[in-house]
């Protein structure tokens, strides 16, 4: 039955296939237990995952608009799977998994295997700041062009409007050894706020 409605929306909304194709191809990283790496890499791998849905929504939404906004897409998918993998980071190094890229923990004096192991070793912290930098690079960008976003492309867009608090959150705690929370009181708000008001200019 998913299959079906999944192939109906396709074709009712003239979807692009490879879209779908390349999202399936980028999640084979998540069964192994293979090092994400580089920078590039992990961009590349959030862009054919957390960007594609959100491009895809838009295109289901607005057909017309969406095209406009592929990059900020781009930036926003980006954002949105570098704060995911953040929060997850307990269990992914738990399953011996490293979504930190390699080259981000070398110039952190750090390694894949070592990143996993107990604690993460002394460069452990350092990796996880770099990381959270480049989120807020690509959520700054994102933030820069939603004020232009169409009401009809919001919702597509919405999940934004919780990154940038759960990265305050994780700055404040510890990432490495336990998932950061929102109250479900200040998740409604913050998507009540966006979903009304789109984002400020800045």
């Amino acid at each position: 039955p998913t299959a079906e409605a999944l192939n109906a929306t396709i074709a009712t909304f003239g979807l692009p296939k490879p879209a779908f194709e390349n999202m399936l191809d980028a999640r084979i990283f998540d069964l192994y237990d293979d090092p994400m790496p580089s920078r590039t890499d992990l961009e590349g791998y959030c862009g054919e995952t957390a960007a594609a849905l959100i491009q895809l929504a838009a295109m289901v939404l607005d057909p017309v608009g969406a095209p406009r906004f592929a990059d900020l897409a781009g930036r926003a998918g980006c954002a949105q799977a570098m704060t995911g993998l953040l929060l997850l980071l307990p269990l992914h190094r738990r399953r011996g998994q490293c979504f930190v890229p390699a080259d981000i923990l070398a110039a952190a004096g750090s390694s894949p295997e070592e990143f996993i192991a107990g604690d993460g070793g002394p460069g452990a912290k350092r990796a996880v700041a770099a990381m959270m930098a480049l989120a807020r690079e690509h959520l700054s960008a994102f933030e820069q062009g939603a004020p232009t976003l169409p009401v009809s492309l919001r919702p597509a867009f919405l999940p934004l409007a919780l990154s940038r608090a759960y990265l305050g959150k994780m700055e404040n705690g510890s990432p490495l050894e336990g998932v950061a929370r929102l109250s479900a009181l200040r998740r409604h708000w913050l998507l009540l706020r966006r979903a009304s008001k789109g984002w400020p200019a800045l």
